[in-house]
This record gives structure tokens, sequence and C-alpha cells, in this order.
């Protein structure tokens, strides 16, 4: 069933319910997956209580504001997925645009009690996206999108899925599947300070090296450290990841269409470092879907030849379809 009269801090949210699966969407926080529940077990992460953007935006740059917005959830990202760039003479911040503009939300119960689609145009660059969530039993969803190009122009974009994992997901005893073989590389472009991994680091998953020389277990998830480290997989094989709590016997695999979203990117903020943004304050992980890397912004991925490109009045569709139990 579909449930739209709840309130999450004073913002509109909407429930797609099938048995013992949940999924809350907050359309005005760019459409926002806010939750993800199954039983008693919520597996997103939520770092704090969501609020509407207005509130938030004064004083803020565009490098800075997506740390602030950011609430936790499952988000999406078109067509600046990274850090602030500068392309096709648009100025885009952190993460830009997508999660920061309200979408819509449409449905029709009685035609099927368990879809949603939500829709949204962006402000600074003409695409249009579709995205249809559908339960398609008691514990598999299944996301369906079309992109759209508004104008006569081929478009350079990049495109991320930004599902943040934590709550009863998440924990020591959680471990991290990937196809076998898979290749990763430590960030190196942005250099972050509070990371323990030895930027540029290239090797095959699970194992990399930390700054110190030891290997660091990218499968699993300590909580005593206070890092806040990026990996990439630069080139996707396989589309499928499992992320399994052993002590909870929660496991959930996402299967995705590798054609389009090419490339992942594995945040690991388990504390995050000291001082801002996190203060040692966050325990989740992100296992990030995306059409490009690195998180250099869409200018760089454009240079480095990583962008996707949507032709001139053209749409690309895509899926990503996930299953707990």
């Amino acid at each position: 069933m579909i449930n739209d009269e709840w309130l999450i801090n004073g913002l509109r949210a909407v429930k797609v319910i099938r048995n013992e699966l949940e999924v809350t969407i907050i359309p005005e926080l760019g459409g926002l997956i806010w939750s993800i529940k199954y039983g008693d077990h919520e597996l997103l992460h939520h770092h704090k209580d969501p609020e509407p953007i207005e509130h938030l935006r004064e004083g803020l740059t565009p490098e800075d504001f997506y740390n602030i917005v950011f609430f936790g959830g499952w988000f999406e990202v078109i067509p600046n997925a990274g850090y602030a760039s500068r392309y096709a003479g648009v100025q885009f911040g952190l993460h830009d645009e997508s999660p920061y503009i309200p979408w819509k939300v449409e449905y029709d119960e009685e035609a099927d009690e368990y879809s949603v689609l939500n829709v949204v145009s962006l402000r600074k660059y003409p695409l249009k996206v579709y995205r249809r969530i559908k339960l398609l039993n008691s514990n598999e969803v299944l996301i369906k999108e079309r992109l759209v190009n508004l104008s006569r122009q081929n478009l350079k974009f990049s495109w991320l899925h930004h599902p943040n994992f934590g709550s009863d997901l998440l924990s020591e005893y959680t471990v991290l599947e990937l196809p076998k073989g898979t290749e990763v590389e430590v960030d190196k472009y942005l250099s972050g300070g509070s990371s323990i991994l030895e930027p540029g680091y290239r090797g095959v998953f699970p194992m990399v090296k930390s700054k110190g020389g030891e290997l660091i277990d990218l499968s699993r998830f300590p909580r005593d450290l206070n890092t806040n480290d990026l990996v990439y997989v630069p080139m996707v094989k396989e589309g499928w990841f499992r992320l399994i709590n052993e002590k909870l016997g929660i496991r959930l695999e996402a299967n995705w269409d590798v054609n389009v979203f090419r490339s992942m990117w594995l945040w690991r903020p388990l504390g995050g470092g000291f001082n801002y943004p996190w203060f040692g304050r966050i325990y989740a992980t992100s296992v990030e879907l995306t059409t490009s890397w690195p998180a250099t912004g869409l200018a760089e991925q454009v240079k480095m030849g990583t962008a996707y490109e949507i032709q001139g009045n053209g749409e690309i569709s895509t899926w990503i379809r996930f299953k707990i139990t």
C-alpha cells in the first residue's frame, strides 16, 4: 500500500509498504529515499533529522552545502557527482544539483499499490529524470529510471546513486562482498587528511594498504577507527554487491545496469575523522553506483573521459534492483 499522510520533522513523506518491506521517500528533499525497513530492521544510516533545505542555505558555499544537508538515507546525484566543478558555463557545488531541489511524486494506488513515480527537472542543466520505485514483492525493490535531454545539444554529465548504509545493517559483524577479482584504487585526487589509506594504491578487493603499510580489509567495518576513506572501482565487471550482517542474519543484495553505472565509489566514513564535517560522529558506508569517477566533479571527469553523454533530445533508461533476506 501507499501512505502519504506521514510527516518527518514537518516534511511530507510517502511510504510504500508491502508486508515486511517499507520504503520511505521525502520528495522535497531531492527525492531522498529516507528509509528502507525490513521487518524491525532499518538498513539506511540516519545522520540527523531532516529539515527543509531552504532553512539551511544562508551563508553556505557550494563546497560545504552538501555537508550541511547530509541527513543520511539514499540520495541521487545528477549531473555533477563529486566536488564543486565548473562545466558548460555552469558552476556546480558538491554533489549538485538533484539532491537540492524538490521532486514531484505521482502514484495511482488503484492501478499499482506498490509503485510510485518521482520526477524532477533540473534547473541548471536541461535534463529531466523519471524514477519509478516499485516493490516487486515483500523483500525486493526495483528502481527503473529514464533520463531525458530537453535540449538539442549533446550533454556530458555524471550520475550517482548514493545509498548510505548503517543502522541495523552495519556493524563489526557486517561483510561486503564484491565479484571476485574486483580491481580498486584508493582516492588520490582529494587527499583526504582523515583517510588512513595510501593514496593511489591499486589492488584487488578487499585488501588495500594503509599509509603505514599495513593491509586494510575493505570488506569489514570495525568500530575502533576514526577514518574517512574513499576507494574507487573504476570499471565494474559484474553488476552486483552484497552487504551481510552475519550476527543479525540480514542480507542485502543489489544488481544494476552496468552499461550506465559503470563505476563504483566505496565510501567508508567509520568515525569520519576529527573536526569538520564529521567530528568523529558518523558510522556508515556507501556502495555508490555511478557513471563516472573520480569524485572531483564533472569538469575533471570530462577531461579523464569518464563522464557519460546523452544525445540531443535523447533518452537513457536504466535500472537497479535490490533484495533483502
